[in-house]
Parts: structure tokens; sequence; C-alpha cells
């Protein structure tokens, strides 16, 4: 959906999801280049991780390691 000149339709609920101004389309989905690099801080960090099994059993899951062969 396109609103006017070429510009996208901004919905009217969409909101920065790291403080919940409304977004700012230069710096969409983010309201300002601050919250922009606070949510990619908490992606270097760890905080958006997606959980799963322990690397000890998906090593497993592979067969002994080289280093164990010996």
């Amino acid at each position: 959906m396109t609103a006017g000149a070429g510009k996208p339709a901004q919905s009217k609920s969409a909101v920065c999801p790291v403080c919940g101004k409304p977004t700012d389309p230069a710096h969409r989905p983010f309201c300002s280049k601050r919250c922009a690099e606070i949510d990619l801080g908490r992606w270097l960090k760890g905080a958006y991780a997606v959980p799963g099994e322990p690397v000890a059993k998906i090593d497993d899951a592979f067969g002994p390691r080289d280093e164990d062969l010996e």
C-alpha cells in the first residue's frame, strides 16, 4: 500500500519496539537512530537469543569429535 507520491503508508499503530513512540520512516521500525542502536546492542548482547538445546546435546548428535577419536 502506498499513500500519496510514492511514500509508503504508515500504520497508525506502528510504534517503536524500544520506547513505544510513533515510528519515523527514516529509522523504521524505530522512532530514532538512538532506539535502533539500543536494539542492536540488545541483539549483540544476546538478549534476543532463541531458546534451543544446549550446545553439548547438539554436538553429541553429530557423533564423536575428532579430538575424542585419538
